[in-house]
């Protein structure tokens, strides 16, 4: 029988509805007439491509407009990164916030907001770089800046208000008469956001849409007939692809465990159940969902929306490519010297002189997000990724006949177990690769010990990891994983098992 894989993770509130795992994979459809319905691929690793000392907070990354210059923003230090990606200092941000950091140019100016009452800006000609001076008393630090028609928009200014603010075109100075403000629920602005030449404010528990009305003064007014019954409680979470706009949401009926799609003006939910318990897990543990920050990024096709909680220790991601909530989820985390699944290493991401880029959360290092390496290149060192997949319940099994066989909570004997998955593509030194294969017969409760199994040297491609005599199981939960310096790829396995009569 083929047990085939069907999109990403998906552990249910109770185990015995769902069970599956899958830590560092993503799930890729495939043409109707392949052998199996989907192949999980695994995610890039990180190649280190720059270190910052004093290393510190990777708390933003930027790519100007015209595509010329970049700019990192590390622990309190600002950076100029040069075309060798080399880091170059310009000056430094608010010393008393560690929240991550805003950055947007007009093509002539950068500015740069923390989440302070203040701001800096960068001459993009000659990298002069100062704070923010506005005589008008307008401008008072913000969370979020963005651009619309040769506009800056900021917001909240003032911070803990409903209140938002646009610079003069194409300038950095302020108006008083450039002010804005969330009215129509009184919950404060979380943070803005531009998509599709509209500004969506995120208030905590609703949110409203604006757009260029021309108007003399504050050139923007809010689109009649569009509203968002729907906040956020994390402003870092806001990230788009395209023309949908992501974030973790809040609302009227609590909504702390949602993530929200605004596409046009449908608003829809693309979390799933498992991930709404896993992140009331992590409330329930004490974790704080206002630091979640997100970031959005496409690679080979595929469009992410990665979302990391902070002080939850975990890394979700999003494959809008594939779409249906129930499926295109997955879990990521790098694997330290505790052995313990931790949250991904990638804070913030941008494209950089053609490059996908990272900077990490801890020491600022600057990678690329590379498909073709294997390995996270934290602190100096590579360590490997640990790639992980849980199997569905396995309730029936074919007879001799080739018939399917339910087992209506009859034992399942199993004879054998074989991956379905790339082999001989793992460089493996001085040592064959190896994927491990374990089980669950209390329903993915507890496992078994590990059971290893070749994966073959390089150009070994008819290895088939097999494993036989597994004995019986009412219902039994299968989980494989490996680690390993190379491409591979798994389709799902093949089981050999006879229902029993008991």
């Amino acid at each position: 029988m083929h047990l085939p894989l069907i999109g990403g993770a998906y552990s249910s509130r109770s185990i015995i509805a769902s069970a599956q795992k899958c830590i560092n994979l993503y799930p890729e459809t495939n043409p109707k007439d392949s052998l199996s319905p989907q192949t999980l691929y695994q995610r890039p690793g990180l190649r280190q491509i720059t270190t910052v000392n004093p290393a510190g907070f990777g708390r933003g990354l930027y790519e100007s407009a015209d595509g010329k210059s970049a700019f990192a923003v590390v622990g309190q230090n600002v950076y100029f990164i040069g075309a060798d990606f080399s880091f170059n200092f310009l000056g430094q941000v608010d010393a008393n916030v560690a929240t991550p950091v805003s950055m947007q140019d007009n093509g002539v100016s950068l500015v740069i907001v923390d989440g302070s009452q203040s701001g800096w800006v960068v001459d993009l000609t000659s990298n002069s770089y100062g704070p923010i001076v506005d005589n008008t008393g307008t401008f008072q630090g913000g969370r979020k800046v963005d651009y619309i028609d040769t506009f800056l928009v900021i917001g909240p200014c003032p911070l803990n208000s409903n209140q938002w603010i646009s610079s003069t075109s194409n300038q950095v100075q302020f108006s008083g008469f450039f002010t804005g403000g969330k009215t129509d629920y009184p919950d404060p602005l979380q943070t803005l956001y531009v998509n599709r030449r509209e500004i969506l404010l995120f208030g905590l528990k609703k949110s409203e849409i604006w757009y260029d009305a021309g108007n003399p003064q504050l050139p923007f007014a809010e689109l009649p007939g569009a509203y968002i019954e729907h906040g956020t409680i994390a402003p870092y979470s806001v990230a788009s692809i395209d023309i949908s706009v992501f974030w973790l949401g809040h609302d009227l009926q609590s909504g702390l465990d949602v993530v929200f799609r605004q596409r046009g003006y449908q608003t829809t939910v693309v979390s799933n159940y498992a991930l709404s318990y896993a992140i009331r897990q992590m409330r329930k543990a004490g974790a704080d969902l206002s630091d979640a920050c997100a970031y959005t990024y496409e690679q080979d096709g595929h469009y992410f929306y990665v979302l990391n909680f902070t002080s939850g220790n975990q890394t979700w991601a999003f494959d809008d490519s594939i779409g249906d909530p129930m499926l295109a989820w997955t879990q990521r985390g790098w694997t330290g010297p505790s052995g313990h699944l931790a949250r991904d290493r990638v804070q913030c991401f941008a494209s950089i002189y053609g490059r996908p880029c990272g900077l990490d959360w801890e020491n600022g290092t600057l990678y690329e997000l590379d498909p073709t390496y294997f390995a996270d290149d934290v602190g100096g060192a590579p360590w490997p990724i640990a790639f992980t997949r849980t199997f569905q319940h396995i309730g029936a099994s074919y007879d001799e006949q080739g018939r399917l066989i339910q087992a209506n909570g009859k034992q399942i004997e199993y004879n054998s177990f074989i991956a379905d998955m790339e082999c001989g593509t793992i460089d493996g030194g001085t040592a064959t690769p190896q994927v491990t294969l374990r089980y669950s017969d209390d329903r993915g409760r507890t496992f078994t010990g590990v059971v290893q199994q070749s994966i073959g040297n390089i150009g070994e491609y008819l290895t088939w990891p097999t494993w036989r005599v597994l004995g019986r199981a009412r219902d039994r939960v299968f989980e494989l994983s490996w680690v390993g310096d190379g491409q591979t790829a798994l389709n799902g396995c093949w089981i050999e098992g006879k229902v029993l009569h008991n």
